[in-house]
């Protein structure tokens, strides 16, 4: 059994306002890039992808990417959400199927008139990167004091590097470098180009690689088949924050070789000001464990979290959500079931019974539309009563709660509380994020059996900009919709049960 680690006061020093910078709050990669363009497509159609991985927002003002010729600096007041893909090639539109086998794409930078590289980068020829199945060309992400951030190498040796002067601009001063003089942790890919070929990671954030198609701009770099060579399993182990413990969580990690991946570090974000929308707002810090084969992270306190896991290396990303509960005390005995007896369009009845009731003072039913934040309806008064009793309570219609429990309080006092009845007959909508969005919206879903499912994204005029048919199990469901191609707006994600006549879920997001 593993005991808490010297970490854990970090943590809770972190949790209670003490956050690291904004830098430190997502995880960015290089998750996939073009070194050798197809026929016809040219030198400008090269391209690299960087992704935030998350749990946060984070600033990537003045990163530095390089292939230790050139060097390209991102510009000041860069922002990338969780989940967002930063696209940087040498032309502003890359036309289908040039960086995108679907469709064209829009670069969120062009370093060919952006005036932020350390000097002209060819437009012919070789362009950015050295052409050709066998080059072991370089690229490496710097953060602003020249930290690597993120590197890879199709195999070593690495080619050759100079010493490169970066672009002052704006914010972003001049900085020096030579990679030669660095030491650097390069990703091994392992396999030749081939023109038309990117090199993607086998899934966003993996440390496998592939030779794909390109798939720039937020297409996903999974090729069908291909899976990775890692497995996570998170457990809630401290469900409640209860004492000064406060709630934990084990992640299990499943891998051939632990030698590979620990010491594992991750992110822990906090929704401190309790949103449900994880930015710069919130409190974010760092772990790490080097005891396999699991994660654990304990002196949780009561909220709403998001943990991005890693590798040594800095791969095999997996990003989970998760809450630590208000405590509950223990079921009294006195309770003998709590249920809904009915619901309809305009009321819902709740009945329960209680076979010592002369120790009560009352009992009062509460909601909850996320099962953390509960509200008190009116008391049923227990005064004078003995013995056995059943209650029942009828509380108009509430489309926004699903959760409800009994608050019991005895006459010394103290309350305790029923299990919690979820209430929810058909879909229920949870939550969606990031809001405002970039490139990737995530849409969680409840659902009380295994159903099929479609959902179309409308803009503003109503008409359907997006749309596709996903399958949903028993429980909790996420649905992730790209984006990134839709123009900055209001939107409105409708989500309907095919079999079923229930109304459709509707859910609205800002496209930033």
């Amino acid at each position: 059994m593993k005991t808490t680690p010297p970490y854990v006061v970090a943590l809770l020093l972190v949790l209670l306002g003490f956050a690291r910078p904004a830098s430190s709050q997502g995880r960015v990669v290089i998750n996939e890039y073009m070194p050798w363009t197809l026929n016809g497509c040219g030198a400008t159609a090269e391209f690299v992808e960087l992704m935030n991985f998350g749990p946060g927002p984070i600033d990537i003002s003045c990163y530095i990417i390089t292939d230790g010729d050139y060097s390209i600096t991102i510009p000041a007041t860069t922002i990338l959400q969780p989940g967002d893909y930063y696209v940087i090639a040498g032309r502003s539109v890359i036309n289908h199927p040039c960086a995108n086998i679907d469709s064209t794409i829009h670069v969120d930078l062009n370093w060919n008139n952006c005036g932020c590289t350390s000097g002209p980068i060819p437009t012919t020829g070789d362009g950015l990167f050295t052409d050709g199945g066998s080059a072991n060309e370089q690229v490496v992400l710097l953060d602003p004091n020249l930290n690597v951030v993120d590197a890879v190498v199709r195999s070593f040796p690495v080619e050759p590097s100079s010493l490169i002067t970066t672009a002052f601009m704006d914010e972003c001063p001049a900085k020096q470098f030579d990679l030669d003089l660095m030491n650097v942790h390069y990703e091994t890919l392992g396999m030749s180009t081939g023109r038309g070929n990117s090199f993607a990671r086998r899934l966003d954030g993996d440390c496998g690689w592939v030779k794909d198609p390109q798939q720039s701009g937020n297409a996903t770099n999974n090729t069908p088949g291909e899976l990775s060579d890692i497995s996570y399993q998170l457990t809630v182990v401290t469900a409640m924050d209860c004492d000064s413990n406060h709630g934990s969580i084990d992640v299990y990690v499943d891998i051939a070789s632990y030698d590979n991946v620990f010491p594992m570090n991750y992110t822990i974000a906090f929704d401190a000001d309790r949103n449900g929308i994880f930015d710069f707002a919130d409190t974010y810090t760092y772990g790490v464990d080097s005891t396999p084969p699991s994660i654990a992270i304990m002196g949780l306190p009561l909220g709403r979290y998001r943990l991005t896991v890693a590798s040594v290396n800095g791969c095999y990303l997996r990003t989970f959500e998760f809450n630590i509960l208000e405590c509950v005390a223990v079921l009294p005995s006195g309770l003998v079931y709590f249920k809904l007896k009915e619901k309809n369009s305009r009321q819902s009845v709740f009945e329960w019974l209680i076979s010592e009731t002369e120790t009560l003072q009352s009992v009062q039913l509460e909601k909850s539309g996320d099962g953390m934040n509960y509200i008190s309806l009116s008391p049923v008064p227990t005064q004078g009563l003995t013995g056995a009793r059943m209650f029942t309570q009828a509380i108009p219609a509430d489309e926004k709660a699903s959760f409800y429990r009994l608050r019991m309080t005895d006459r010394s006092g103290k309350s305790t509380f029923s299990p919690v009845l979820r209430t929810a007959q058909g879909l229920k909508a949870e939550a969606i994020w990031p809001n405002p969005a970039g490139s990737l919206v995530q849409v969680s879903l409840w659902s009380p059996g295994a159903r099929k499912v479609v959902y179309s994204v409308h803009d503003a005029s109503g008409a359907a900009v997006l749309s596709g048919a996903a399958s949903l199990n028993a429980g909790d469901n996420r649905l992730s919709l790209p984006v990134q191609k839709l123009a900055k707006g209001i939107y409105q994600v409708m989500v309907k049960d095919v079999q079923r006549g229930e109304q459709p879920i509707s859910l609205r997001f800002v496209k930033h």
